[in-house]
């Protein structure tokens, strides 16, 4: 490796300057434009602009000198299109007196005696055709206006040059120009690697400036350059490429904006496509979620990429592709306009994660998806244990550190679900449902609604959104209108102790059987009235049963009041969580669980 601080006019010494095919496309913006720009037009200081990585090619007979970019093609191509800004810029007789240095710096010839000059550096499949329009043959003025924020990254950034630049003087420009072909002004470290050297060791370490590299993008720089050096036709792994990563990653503006997409992962928000590399990270085992942590997943790859034979890459990288299949058309993203129903098993489950800001089981998911992608019962009973099991050990407030290590024992061996779900009795999700917090009752009665009309004929709808509002039909704040209403003990017995009475009020106040689901958030005056009014509202002031629409509040409250039974205590709150854990026990059973008083 030599490492050695060069001016721009590098180029000339080289021939085709090649951005092999599976580099990221350019992505810098505005901010990086400006920056650069701001930094070169100040003439009093010296510039530095980071470093190029650069991998000389075998030289073959009859063909150009060629240069590889491993990394820094982001401040490569942009101080090309400046510097193709500033020429375009120039009047008639200026272009003639510099032709000659951008014919040297931005174009090569087949041949020495060829007359025809191409474009030196050969950009991927993805800019390579807006490259050469900027470069050769060149933008007219008068098709700026039609590059817009939707245009191509390139097309933008020669847009913003030229229209910055003709703010400045001609002699500005000039100068600049200048000092850019100034074998002295050595604005780049350029590392040249010899052709056996290997670029991974410093790769995503030296960029220095611009857009960073991301996990995804060092991946599958990893991959594909692993590709070019255990198979013998570059063109096998050009069609791979093309076939197992462009196709699913960037196939057209849809997939890249789904892969580029973020997703909360408990408190971070991840890409779908990292979300997918770690998973896959974890089902091939060299990502243990117990030790490793997220900024290591490039190096892992890396390491593990690094050791595979020909065949067992081509192996590894089309299980990327199905995984990557696996998960976009199979891993739902949900907001507030998705529409749930209870016979879709898998999205369930995904909700019912998503809600609790699990991402843990992922990578068992996506493999029980590969696994039993023949045999959707298998794959659905599979999917109801693992429900069962996260919302057993949810309701009955059981830890969650162990899920990393229980991920990894069930994808090798799923069977376990059996053995776990049976750790937590009927007993520890009863007692649990007496004091559950506002968040996990929401997502209880949610699934207990669409339970219900998914096994009752009456109810036409049986698709919802989740976007109902929890309600304690007992307030929490009852001490000013509840005062009055007798507190009684589970067998009717009023409760005359002050003490005791209250203990037990606000121990009923947070169980399941004294909370519902409402259209809309009622009144913050009304939320703490007495039951009566609190159901039919005052005035302009709507009550719950403006707000019944769902089975767990109509069918359980407002029509029990409707039919003249206006009390509303503890002995009716006990009873409402007698009925609805029955049917919790229904819904996230599992094979051998007993029949327990509740």
């Amino acid at each position: 490796m030599k490492a050695e601080a060069m001016s721009f006019t590098f180029l000339g010494n080289e021939g085709v300057v090649k951005i092999p095919f599976f580099q990221r496309g350019y992505v810098w913006k505005k901010n990086n434009w400006e920056d650069l720009l701001i930094d070169l037009l100040d003439d009093r200081k010296n510039h530095f602009l980071g470093s190029l990585i650069l991998k000389q090619q075998e030289k073959q007979t009859g063909k150009p000198k060629e240069v590889v970019v491993i990394d820094g093609q982001q401040r490569l191509t942009t101080l090309s299109v400046l510097i193709k800004a500033l020429y375009d810029l120039f009047p008639e007789d200026t272009k003639n007196n510099c032709e000659n240095s951008i014919k040297t710096y931005l174009f090569y010839k087949q041949q020495q005696t060829d007359k025809k000059f191409h474009v030196k550096i050969q950009h991927s499949k993805l800019d390579s055709q807006y490259y050469h329009q900027v470069i050769d043959p060149g933008i007219d003025p008068q098709e700026l206006s039609v590059i817009t924020d939707s245009s191509s990254k390139i097309l933008q950034c020669y847009k913003y040059f030229y229209e910055e630049l003709q703010k400045h003087p001609q002699a500005e420009l000039e100068s600049l120009f200048n000092r850019i072909f100034d074998t002295e002004n050595k604005i780049l470290v350029i590392i040249d690697l010899g052709e056996k050297e290997d670029e991974q060791a410093i790769f995503d370490t030296i960029n220095s400036a611009g857009v960073r590299l991301s996990a995804a993008d060092i991946i599958k720089n990893s991959l594909f350059q692993r590709a070019l050096d255990v198979f013998e036709s570059q063109d096998d792994v050009h069609m791979m490429y093309q076939n197992d990563w462009e196709a699913v990653f960037a196939s057209d503006d849809d997939a890249t904006a789904f892969w580029d997409s973020q997703r909360s992962t408990g408190r971070l928000m991840r890409d779908n496509i990292e979300i997918l590399l770690h998973s896959i990270a974890v089902i091939k085992g060299f990502f243990d979620p117990d030790k490793d942590t997220l900024s290591g997943l490039s190096s892992l790859y890396k390491a593990e990429i690094a050791k595979k034979t020909k065949y067992e890459l081509q192996s590894f990288i089309s299980d990327i592709k199905e995984y990557a299949q696996l998960y976009r058309n199979k891993i739902s993203s949900f907001n507030r306009t998705t529409l749930f129903s209870f016979s879709d098993d898998l999205q369930r489950l995904l909700h019912i994660l998503y809600v609790l800001e699990i991402t843990t089981f992922h990578p068992f998911i996506l493999c029980a998806l590969k696994k039993h992608k023949a045999d959707g019962p298998l794959l659905n009973e599979t999917l109801k244990k693992l429900e069962k099991f996260i919302m057993r050990r949810m309701i009955a407030k059981s830890e969650t550190k162990s899920y990393n290590k229980f991920c990894k024992e069930l994808i090798v061996d799923e069977t376990l679900l059996d053995t776990k779900l049976s750790e937590v009795d009927d007993n520890a999700v009863i007692g649990g449902l007496q004091n559950i917090a506002n968040k996990y009752a929401a997502l209880i009665l949610f699934w207990i609604e669409l339970y219900r009309r998914d096994n009752d004929k009456k109810f036409p709808i049986k698709d919802l959104k989740f976007c109902y509002s929890l309600e304690h039909v007992m307030p929490q704040k009852w001490e000013e209108h509840w005062s009055i209403v007798p507190v009684r003990n589970d067998d009717g017995t009023t409760i005359i102790d002050t003490e005791q009475a209250k203990r037990i009020r606000v121990s009923k106040i947070y169980s399941i059987g004294n909370m519902t689901l409402l259209t809309s958030s009622l009144n913050s005056a009304l939320r703490n009235y007495p039951f009566e009014k609190k159901v039919l509202g005052e005035g302009k002031k709507k009550g719950i049963k403006s707000y019944a629409d769902l089975s767990v509040t109509k069918d359980d409250i407002v029509d029990v009041f409707d039919g003249g039974d206006r009390i509303w205590d503890e002995i009716k709150i006990q009873n409402r969580t007698i009925a609805l854990t029955k049917e919790i026990l229904a819904l996230w059973s599992f094979p051998n669980s007993f029949s327990a008083k509740t």
